[in-house]
């Protein structure tokens, strides 16, 4: 059966950034969707996992793109400023690589000083996509083109700078033992979890592996082999679980999360602490994400 199929060749800013919606996950190859109604304080419109756990934030430009640049570095210093809080909110849903962010903006049509403007950017990893409209049988769609343009590099100073110290400080010493990046993403992610339970947990690299530990008591250790990692809580009465997937990294979650309320509880105040600090930082970043990150509280 035949389909008519006919160029729009104007779109409301309201209905493009509809159908981008509706497209998300065709603006980057392998990535999923983490928050489709972000509302970033900067422009940011949709937020995606890249499958090496890189946030790709989305800005849909509905009106001048001639502004792509100038938001682009709003976007840039936004991030570098909020990087944890950004990665706190969002661990949960595979974003584990804060460092090395991608920036797409969405436009029916950038113009040649954009790109070339976008070209000569050094610090930053951007990508240009652009929308044309179509109605398929009285259907709007998008297809989605991305522009291409040969950018000098791809690697900022900052993530650079940030990558030689997490080399030195971590992947040199323990996660280096991992040969699997799967298990290292799930490393990761459990790093991200603990840390979030309080700020005031400090990791410390000991006997070849890492300690978690809460003014002085021990909440996990952790051990490494080339395909997975062990975890064992301060709780001598659990086993240690052997992390190879992400269901078995559920598992030491929870069994470290339980053995923190218990001692929390124990404490007298523990609990009490950890949940009011919580809710400040959820209130914190709501502060600065807005209403982007409300709805699960990421």
């Amino acid at each position: 059966m035949s389909r008519r199929i006919e160029r729009l060749h104007t779109v409301e800013p309201g209905e493009l950034r509809r159908l981008a919606c509706a497209a998300a996950e065709q603006i980057r190859e392998g990535a999923t969707i983490v928050d489709d109604d972000a509302q970033g304080p900067t422009g940011i419109d949709l937020i995606l996992a890249g499958e090496d756990g890189s946030p790709v934030l989305v800005d849909i430009v509905g009106g001048d793109a001639n502004a792509v640049p100038t938001r682009l570095f709003e976007h840039v210093e936004w991030m570098e400023a909020n990087a944890r809080l950004f990665q706190r909110a969002y661990a949960g849903s595979g974003l584990v690589r804060v460092e090395h962010p991608v920036f797409v903006f969405v436009a029916p049509e950038f113009p040649e000083a954009v790109t070339r403007a976008v070209s000569a950017v050094e610090d930053v990893s951007v990508e240009l996509v652009r929308a044309t409209p179509f109605l398929v049988d009285s259907k709007p769609e998008l297809l989605l083109e991305r522009v291409e343009y040969q950018p000098r590099t791809t690697t900022s100073r900052a993530v650079t700078r940030r990558t030689q110290e997490l080399d030195t400080e971590s992947r040199s010493s323990f996660e280096s033992k991992i040969e699997s990046e799967g298990v290292r993403s799930l490393f990761s992610l459990f790093k991200s979890g603990v840390d979030g339970l309080d700020g005031r947990i400090a990791a410390v690299e000991h006997a070849g592996g890492v300690v978690f530990e809460l003014d002085g008591h021990r909440l996990a250790a952790v051990g490494v082999s080339p395909g997975s990692f062990t975890v064992a809580t301060g709780d001598p009465s659990l086993n240690p679980i052997v992390v190879s997937d992400r269901i078995s990294l559920e598992r030491a979650l929870n069994a470290v999360i339980s053995f923190f309320v218990r001692e929390g509880q124990g404490s007298g105040n523990g609990e009490d602490v950890a949940t009011d600090e919580a809710g400040q930082e959820r209130g914190e970043l709501r502060r600065i994400w807005g209403d982007g990150i409300t709805r699960d509280e990421r």
